[in-house]
Protein backbone atom coordinates (compact mmCIF):
# COMPACT_ATOMS: atom_id res chain seq x y z
CA UNK A 1 0.00 0.00 0.00
CA UNK A 2 2.92 2.00 0.28
CA UNK A 3 3.79 1.50 -2.84
CA UNK A 4 0.96 2.48 -3.95
CA UNK A 5 0.76 6.12 -2.05
CA UNK A 6 4.42 6.67 -3.62
CA UNK A 7 3.81 5.78 -6.97
CA UNK A 8 0.51 8.12 -6.24
CA UNK A 9 2.85 10.89 -5.10
CA UNK A 10 5.23 10.63 -8.16
CA UNK A 11 2.00 10.89 -10.80
CA UNK A 12 1.20 13.89 -9.13
CA UNK A 13 4.27 15.75 -8.39
CA UNK A 14 4.97 14.92 -12.25
CA UNK A 15 1.47 16.03 -13.55
CA UNK A 16 1.94 19.63 -11.60
CA UNK A 17 5.43 19.78 -12.71
CA UNK A 18 4.09 18.70 -16.47
CA UNK A 19 0.94 21.88 -16.05
CA UNK A 20 3.40 24.14 -14.67
CA UNK A 21 5.62 23.58 -17.74
CA UNK A 22 2.62 23.90 -20.16
CA UNK A 23 1.10 26.94 -18.62
CA UNK A 24 5.26 28.66 -19.06
CA UNK A 25 4.49 27.56 -22.06
CA UNK A 26 1.67 29.41 -23.23
CA UNK A 27 2.86 32.53 -20.71
CA UNK A 28 6.05 32.29 -23.15
CA UNK A 29 3.95 32.12 -26.56
CA UNK A 30 1.86 35.02 -25.70
CA UNK A 31 4.93 37.07 -24.45
CA UNK A 32 6.71 36.38 -27.95
CA UNK A 33 2.70 37.20 -30.06
CA UNK A 34 2.81 40.58 -28.43
CA UNK A 35 6.95 41.03 -29.13
CA UNK A 36 5.82 40.23 -32.82
CA UNK A 37 2.41 42.80 -32.59
CA UNK A 38 5.07 45.18 -30.85
CA UNK A 39 8.06 44.99 -33.26
CA UNK A 40 5.31 45.38 -36.25
CA UNK A 41 3.71 48.29 -35.03
CA UNK A 42 7.30 50.09 -34.00
CA UNK A 43 8.12 49.26 -38.23
CA UNK A 44 4.96 51.36 -38.52
CA UNK A 45 5.90 54.13 -36.49
CA UNK A 46 9.67 54.06 -37.88
CA UNK A 47 7.76 54.23 -41.84
CA UNK A 48 5.71 56.58 -40.85
CA UNK A 49 8.51 58.81 -39.07
CA UNK A 50 11.03 58.56 -41.72
CA UNK A 51 8.15 59.73 -44.48
CA UNK A 52 7.04 62.49 -42.14
CA UNK A 53 10.95 63.69 -42.13
CA UNK A 54 11.28 63.17 -45.91
CA UNK A 55 8.46 65.15 -46.60
CA UNK A 56 9.87 67.95 -44.01
CA UNK A 57 13.31 68.01 -45.46
CA UNK A 58 11.64 68.00 -49.02
CA UNK A 59 9.49 71.40 -48.09
CA UNK A 60 12.55 72.82 -46.25
CA UNK A 61 14.74 72.24 -49.37
CA UNK A 62 11.69 74.07 -51.51
CA UNK A 63 11.96 76.77 -49.35
CA UNK A 64 15.77 77.74 -48.92
CA UNK A 65 15.23 77.34 -52.88
CA UNK A 66 12.74 79.90 -52.89
CA UNK A 67 14.94 81.94 -50.42
CA UNK A 68 17.49 81.26 -52.59
CA UNK A 69 15.93 82.46 -55.67
CA UNK A 70 15.64 85.75 -54.10
CA UNK A 71 17.17 88.67 -55.77
CA UNK A 72 20.20 89.09 -53.28
CA UNK A 73 20.03 92.95 -53.97
CA UNK A 74 16.46 92.72 -52.91
CA UNK A 75 17.78 91.61 -49.46
CA UNK A 76 20.56 93.53 -48.67
CA UNK A 77 17.98 96.60 -49.65
CA UNK A 78 16.03 95.52 -47.00
CA UNK A 79 18.77 94.80 -44.34
CA UNK A 80 20.16 98.25 -45.16
CA UNK A 81 16.68 99.96 -44.54
CA UNK A 82 16.40 98.68 -41.50
CA UNK A 83 19.36 99.28 -39.87
CA UNK A 84 19.16 103.03 -41.24
CA UNK A 85 19.15 105.76 -38.95
CA UNK A 86 15.91 108.39 -39.41
CA UNK A 87 17.40 111.53 -40.73
CA UNK A 88 21.14 109.87 -40.78
CA UNK A 89 23.73 111.79 -42.62
CA UNK A 90 24.39 110.00 -46.20
CA UNK A 91 27.75 110.90 -47.71
CA UNK A 92 27.59 111.55 -51.34
CA UNK A 93 29.89 109.22 -53.60
CA UNK A 94 30.69 111.89 -56.25
CA UNK A 95 29.42 115.38 -56.97
CA UNK A 96 26.03 115.82 -58.21
CA UNK A 97 24.60 118.44 -59.62
CA UNK A 98 21.28 119.70 -57.74
CA UNK A 99 19.20 119.58 -61.14
CA UNK A 100 21.11 116.31 -62.10
CA UNK A 101 18.69 113.05 -61.57
CA UNK A 102 20.09 111.13 -58.59
CA UNK A 103 19.16 107.81 -60.34
CA UNK A 104 18.40 106.52 -56.77
CA UNK A 105 16.60 102.83 -57.23
CA UNK A 106 13.88 101.22 -54.45
CA UNK A 107 11.89 98.65 -54.14
CA UNK A 108 8.10 97.87 -53.06
CA UNK A 109 7.36 95.79 -50.17
CA UNK A 110 5.97 93.21 -53.19
CA UNK A 111 9.57 93.83 -54.68
CA UNK A 112 8.82 95.68 -57.62
CA UNK A 113 11.78 98.10 -58.54
CA UNK A 114 10.80 101.39 -58.60
CA UNK A 115 13.14 103.98 -60.40
CA UNK A 116 13.65 107.51 -59.06
CA UNK A 117 14.66 110.37 -61.15
CA UNK A 118 14.03 113.20 -59.01
CA UNK A 119 16.58 115.66 -58.53
CA UNK A 120 18.27 116.74 -55.20
CA UNK A 121 16.81 120.05 -54.85
CA UNK A 122 12.60 117.52 -55.15
CA UNK A 123 14.16 115.47 -52.71
CA UNK A 124 15.62 117.61 -49.96
CA UNK A 125 11.97 119.69 -50.57
CA UNK A 126 10.03 115.69 -50.19
CA UNK A 127 12.34 115.84 -46.86
CA UNK A 128 11.97 118.78 -45.68
CA UNK A 129 7.81 118.59 -46.27
CA UNK A 130 8.09 114.72 -44.34
CA UNK A 131 9.97 116.54 -41.30
CA UNK A 132 7.06 119.28 -40.90
CA UNK A 133 4.71 116.39 -41.21
CA UNK A 134 6.16 115.02 -38.71
CA UNK A 135 6.36 118.03 -36.64
CA UNK A 136 3.23 118.68 -36.63
CA UNK A 137 2.08 115.54 -35.76
CA UNK A 138 3.96 114.33 -33.41
CA UNK A 139 5.43 118.04 -31.71
CA UNK A 140 6.01 119.04 -28.45
CA UNK A 141 1.95 119.37 -27.55
CA UNK A 142 1.88 115.58 -28.11
CA UNK A 143 4.40 114.65 -25.59
CA UNK A 144 3.13 116.97 -23.40
CA UNK A 145 -0.25 115.07 -23.30
CA UNK A 146 -1.16 112.30 -20.65
CA UNK A 147 -1.85 109.47 -22.38
CA UNK A 148 1.79 109.97 -24.70
CA UNK A 149 3.44 109.42 -21.40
Amino acid sequence: MLWVAVIFGIIAVAGVIIASVLIALRCLQSAAKVAETFMIAHRATLASLERTHARNVAQINTVLDRFMALDFQLFKSYQLAEAADTGGFEEPTQIIEPDEPTGTVTFTPGGNVVLHGETIAERLRQRAEEEEMLAEDFGDDFFEREDAK
